[in-house]
């Protein structure tokens, strides 16, 4: 298949992805853009310490937002460490392995992975087969103290591995360089922090996507159903990502919340 009036659209979504770093829209743009060129519906968005452990993760669906959210929830919560590509995970994509595909330099690999390689069938019906994804390519990278793993799930479409190590093997560094570009702007540094105790701006970059678009809207003094229509979602969904928001934020309603404003982080 001809590649190139992708790769014309692709200039265009890598450039509204770089007006979107820092802002909730980032990482459906970014899915957008993928989605486009490679055809993945899911994606997320994982950053881990030195030891390994995860320190942010996002994700996002150009198709059912709901399943993204929950399966990450999983992952994140239980079952990460049991991650085929985990191993690499905590060595920054430095190292290798025998069954995982892998392109690219010493601080970035791209990973293909299907439920039918998968032996922990555990994992592969929690994470593959009961949310219907028949496969995931994956960029692991090491950029500026960032350890990041990018995945994009496929469900309507079979992954076609040589199509997505041509593309994201040509612009892996670019998506890399751009997902770590948003952490740096979207949470604060570790020092940031007082004694344990969430300063209002820290706890604001726990949101999740959605749940930091709903803020956002919130701030401006939209309703529920003005938010529903601008994000496509049910005032009752709205509702949920919410009372999400107040929790994160510590806030009992939204009087208090509307006081958080002025450390909201721009």
């Amino acid at each position: 298949m001809d590649c190139t009036p992708a790769l014309a659209t692709r200039d265009a979504w890598l450039g509204q992805c770089v007006a979107d770093i820092g802002r909730p829209r980032f990482h459906a743009r970014l899915l957008e853009g993928i989605h486009t060129v490679l055809g993945a519906d899911h994606f997320s968005h994982l950053s881990y310490d030195p030891e390994g452990r995860i320190r942010h993760a996002a994700a996002a669906s150009v198709c059912n937002q709901p399943l993204i959210d929950s399966t990450t929830d999983i992952y994140v919560k239980h079952l990460y460490r049991r991650d085929p590509n985990y191993p690499l995970v905590r060595e920054g994509g430095r190292s290798t392995t025998p069954q995982a595909p892998a392109h690219g330099g010493a601080d970035l690999r791209l990973l293909g992975m299907s439920p039918t390689g998968i032996g922990d069938s555990e994992y592969r019906r929690v994470l593959f087969d009961e949310p219907g994804f028949t496969g995931k390519v994956s960029l692991l990278g090491l950029q500026d103290g960032h350890r990041c793993y990018l995945n994009f799930y496929f469900s309507r479409v079979p992954l076609d591995m040589g199509r997505a190590t041509t593309l994201l093997g040509q612009y892996g560094s670019t998506l890399m360089g751009l997902a770590c570009r948003h952490n740096e702007l979207a949470f604060p540094k570790d020092g940031d922090e007082d004694q344990g105790v969430q300063a209002p701006h820290t706890a604001w970059g726990t949101l999740s996507p959605r749940e930091r678009a709903t803020a956002e809207l919130l701030m401006d003094g939209c309703t529920a159903k003005e938010i529903g229509r601008q994000m496509a979602l049910s005032p009752a969904t709205v509702v949920t990502y919410k009372e999400r928001v107040f929790t994160k934020l510590g806030v009992a309603n939204l009087r208090e919340f509307l006081a958080l404003g002025r450390a909201r982080p721009s």
